[in-house]
């Protein structure tokens, strides 16, 4: 029995290796599986990245657009909506006006509600942006739209050490509109000096019948910042010279700008009283309702008397602001662009931006189509654009002048003074200071010459000079 009890046991023992073994080897094939499966799914994982089957990081563009007219967002919006179609990026588009453009950008930026893309009309907005290292430079988008010489050889590109941070997609400049009709009236003629242009603003204005001569934006905000300034640049104002030193008040510029503030003081008498709180809707309203014979504003005019007054379509001229003497007259040089904000998705941001300047740039321009005149050359001379209705309808009134103006004419702004791209005059233009000056020698009947010496103090002030 003992032997055949350990004989039981060898069997026992040989079975119980048998079984230990087994399991072994199955832990073995086992873990060999596992680790193929792993392998299985880090590939599934890496192909995900490049097409595959797994999640993608979802991603959300959002624009601020200082374009806020309702056309315009429509644009943006159905354009957001097909690229969400074509790409699965979902695109949001949100008005935001120009003048509150760079605060919520400023107080969004790094939030969860930051933009991604915004459009603006100053290049003061650039500066500061890309001083504080918040733009994504697109010189390869720009060569990718026809490069530099395509955009009026890079007149409005403002580059900052090399590098551009915006894509213009029109000009706006700020120029002078005038009944034709009501200089018939009258046996005038366009004016092309200062004497002629108050005689003309002397003679529109008849205050008994609520008409008057001209008017100028007062509000102290950017309307005056762009448009009332335009005077100081047909008398060739600057505020920097080519070293950063403010000039306003030197021997050689403070007559120049007295004679411009003192233009602007003389002229006011024939304004009406909208104009001490005037904005951009004041002075297309003051023009379409007959009220003034002289406004300064931009193409959009055009477009709005198309829709709310088409009596006047051929009842108006454009043309540069007059020089004191006679000389070539200005604008103020205007712009609106689209520039990128830095977030975890600049790559998908800028094929979204290139995607919209190639496919949908004409949509967009056409929904404003005299007032977003063509930054890009290629543009401005394709039959796809001079097709369009209003282009074809206001091409002698409004819109090869504005051709005119834009090639010939004296442009500058605030916000573009100075040797190149910088910072200063952009605070100069978000601090307010010129309007409030024009409020001082218009409101306030100030002596200009004080004016003057004040403002560029605080501008030094400002700028910590």
């Amino acid at each position: 029995m003992r032997g055949e009890e350990k004989n039981m046991r060898k069997i026992w023992l040989w079975i119980l290796c048998v079984v230990l073994l087994a399991g072994l080897l199955s832990g073995c094939m086992s873990s060999g599986s596992k680790n193929g499966n792993t392998s299985q799914s880090s590939g599934n994982s890496a192909s995900s990245g490049t097409g595959g089957g797994a999640e993608k990081k979802a991603v959300t563009i959002r624009i601020a657009s200082a374009e806020t007219a309702a056309a315009s967002m429509q644009v943006l919006e159905e354009a957001g909506k097909e690229y969400e179609q074509l790409t699965g990026i979902k695109v949001v588009a949100e008005a935001v006006p120009l003048a509150d453009l760079y605060t919520k950008i400023s107080v969004t930026y790094g939030t969860s509600s930051q933009y991604s893309v915004f459009l603006t009309g100053y290049i003061g907005h650039i500066t500061l942006l890309e001083q504080q290292g918040r733009l994504v430079p697109v010189n390869d988008i720009i060569e990718k739209l026809g490069g530099v010489s395509d955009f009026y050889d890079g007149h409005i590109l403002f580059p900052i050490d090399g590098q551009v941070y915006w894509i213009p997609y029109d000009y706006n400049l700020g120029y002078a509109y005038i009944r034709k009709d009501w200089l018939a009236e009258k046996g005038l003629s366009v004016p092309q000096t200062w004497d002629e242009l108050f005689n003309v603003v002397q003679a529109f204005t008849d205050k008994s019948r609520d008409r008057y001569g001209i008017i100028m934006p007062l509000k102290d905000d950017d309307s005056s910042n762009w448009l009332t300034t335009v005077p100081l640049w047909a008398n060739d104002v600057r505020i920097f010279d080519d070293n950063w030193n403010v000039i306003l008040d030197s021997p050689e510029m403070k007559p120049k700008v007295v004679e411009a503030m003192k233009l602007i003081q003389d002229l006011y008498p024939y304004m009406p009283d909208r104009a001490q709180n005037a904005s951009y809707a004041d002075m297309t309203e003051a023009f379409l309702s007959e009220q003034v014979g002289i406004t300064l504003y931009s193409g959009r005019l055009v477009d709005q008397i198309e829709g709310k007054n088409p009596a006047l379509a051929d009842k108006f001229e454009v043309f540069a602001f007059p020089s004191k003497d006679g000389g070539t007259g200005a604008a103020t040089l205007g712009y609106d662009a689209v520039g990128i904000l830095k977030t975890d998705h600049d790559e998908e941001t800028k094929k979204f931006v290139e995607w919209f300047f190639t496919e949908k740039i004409y949509d967009f321009l056409n929904s404003s189509p005299v007032h977003l005149f063509p930054a890009q050359k290629s543009i401005f001379e394709s039959e796809k654009w001079r097709s369009l209705p209003s282009i074809k309808t206001y091409w002698e009134t409004g819109v090869y002048p504005q051709y005119e103006i834009l090639t010939k004419a004296k442009l500058h702004s605030i916000d573009s003074d100075g040797p190149h791209t910088d910072k200063r005059p952009a605070e100069v233009f978000q601090s307010m200071l010129f309007p409030k000056a024009f409020q001082r020698i218009t409101i306030n009947n100030e002596d200009p010459e004080k004016v003057v010496d004040d403002l560029a103090n605080e501008i030094r002030k400002l700028i910590g000079q």
